[in-house]
């Protein structure tokens, strides 16, 4: 996360709480209250009665932040939302959360939601602005999750594994949910919201929600029970655990690395990787230079204390929070960029069109066609297909790139760009925009924002400018032909630079 948040706990009813809940914020040292504010079926929907610039001083007077949170339905009244988050807005919030669940799955909403978002982001601006939702998006796949990443700062998952069923363990329910969000492609900070509800038949301790907390950096729990109920959000330390530090010359130091490290890599880096892993007290296994799963966990223990991106492969982000840095230019890697990009700008300049299975395009579209059927994707005649995807696939195929048919897991062949930010993202090679300063080489992948729910283009980045709004490709099907391209940065979703393993 490139911003750090504080743990926090969730308010519904301000009036319910224990007449000293003030006070006991304070004790508990909580840092961020999520305060409701708002509800789009109530008349009227601003919650003057819980939100005033008063109710919000005796919060932030004790350092506590405050963060509205209404729930909002997909309703066409678009305008009159806006009027009453402006209110809730002016009572001094340092942020505000959409809560959109089952009712936003019917698609009629969408178009709705992502009206409200725009209208939002400037009055909101620069407070941040997050949705919560579905803990598990693979399971309400019709919720509109590609505006919500679009338009928001922050996603708070309602990661309510005290209440879910459907693995066999607290913990494998949370990685399921994780998982799911990174599945989506849905790129904000995740800020998970554990439950602690009165009544559900098995409720977590105290202890267990604490290391969820702990694990989690800027998760919060819903919420402080009302007088009377059970719970154990009052129970909780929400200062946060301190990153564990090693004294001086207690770490081993860290050589350059010059690739990325995940599953399956070894060598001497890995030792180093599974050496400071063990001397910071996440790793506990024999240090062999073999990155297996135990030095797997390890890794993403890590990354969510560090508050990084979890996905327990370590490359810049990760090896520099371990006190290390990363070569610029690993060796081979500007080699292989230039190669690809030099044989994309020869393909691109010939202006290829696809007319039928005779013409040279066909070279293209021609080596997946045969995983597409398998897949039951197109039937047995040679069919035009968008192929931008599948020209990227065979210019890396053609520079040694090694590009499998179908990433492992996924539905579809690398014809579809959704496929390239999938297996993308599970190499380590997946860049969200803004993260990274694009070469020439490297690919880049392109959403129309149409509201689809889809990635839309692929290319390969002939050049860019550090600071322009554009940058120049080299595609294919561009009108149905290879050319060369100017493109908008405002367009794109991200980068894959592929690097030697």
């Amino acid at each position: 996360m490139s911003e750090q948040h504080p743990h926090g706990v969730w308010i519904w009813v301000l009036s319910k709480l224990r007449s000293d809940y003030l006070a006991k914020l304070a004790e508990r040292r909580v840092k961020r209250v999520y305060l409701k504010v708002f509800d789009g079926l109530s008349q009227p929907m601003f919650w003057s009665f819980q939100c005033s610039p008063k109710i919000i001083r005796q919060f932030t007077s004790r350092g506590i932040e405050v963060y509205g949170w209404g729930f909002h339905y997909g309703t066409p009244d678009v305008n009159a939302q806006v009027s009453a988050v402006r209110q809730t807005l002016d009572c001094g919030l340092d942020g505000y959360v959409l809560d959109l669940e089952s009712h936003v799955e019917n698609p009629s909403t969408h178009p709705h939601v992502e009206a409200l978002l725009i209208a939002l982001r400037p009055l909101v601006q620069p407070r941040t602005l997050g949705y919560t939702s579905f803990g598990h998006p693979g399971f309400h796949p019709r919720v509109p999750w590609r505006i919500l990443d679009q338009h928001c700062d922050i996603a708070l998952p309602q990661i309510y594994f005290e209440s879910f069923t459907f693995k066999p363990t607290n913990e494998e329910e949370v990685q399921a949910c994780l998982k799911s969000y990174q599945e989506m492609g849905l790129t904000k900070p995740m800020l998970p919201v554990w439950s602690s509800e009165p009544g559900v038949p098995q409720p977590v301790s105290a202890s267990e929600l604490q290391q969820y907390l702990d694990r989690f950096p800027g998760s919060s729990i819903w919420r402080l029970p009302h007088e009377g109920e059970t719970g154990q959000a009052w129970n909780l330390n929400y200062e946060g655990r301190p990153l564990i530090v090693t004294g001086p010359g207690e770490a081993p130091e860290l050589p350059e690395l010059t690739r990325m490290l995940r599953r399956g890599s070894t060598g001497e880096d890995v030792e180093a990787l599974q050496s400071a892993m063990k001397a910071l007290g996440f790793y506990t296994a024999t240090v062999d230079g073999d990155f297996g799963p135990m030095t797997e966990a390890a890794v993403k223990a890590f990354q969510r204390q560090a508050g990084i991106t979890v996905d327990g492969v370590v490359g810049p982000e990760t090896w520099a929070a371990l006190g290390g840095s990363f070569s610029v230019e690993p060796p081979g890697e500007t080699g292989l960029r230039l190669r690809l990009a030099n044989l994309a700008q020869v393909e691109a300049a010939k202006g290829l069109r696809w007319t039928g299975p005779d013409c040279e395009a066909e070279k293209y579209l021609e080596p997946l066609r045969e995983p597409m059927r398998g897949l039951g994707h197109i039937g047995a005649a040679p069919v035009f297909y968008n192929w931008c995807a599948a020209f990227v696939t065979w210019c890396c195929r053609e520079v040694g790139i090694q590009i499998p048919d179908v990433p492992e897991g996924y539905w579809a062949t690398m014809a579809l760009v959704g496929s390239w930010k999938f297996w993308a993202q599970k190499k380590g090679y997946w860049h969200p925009k803004d993260s990274i300063t694009p070469r020439r080489g490297d690919i880049v992948v392109f959403e129309w924002f149409d509201g689809d729910a889809a990635l839309d283009h692929i290319g390969i980045v002939s050049g860019y400018t550090a600071g322009e709004t554009t940058i120049q490709t080299y595609e294919g099907n561009s009108a149905n032909q290879t050319a060369s391209r100017t493109r908008q940065i405002s367009n794109v979703v991200g980068f894959i630079r592929i690097m030697p393993e």
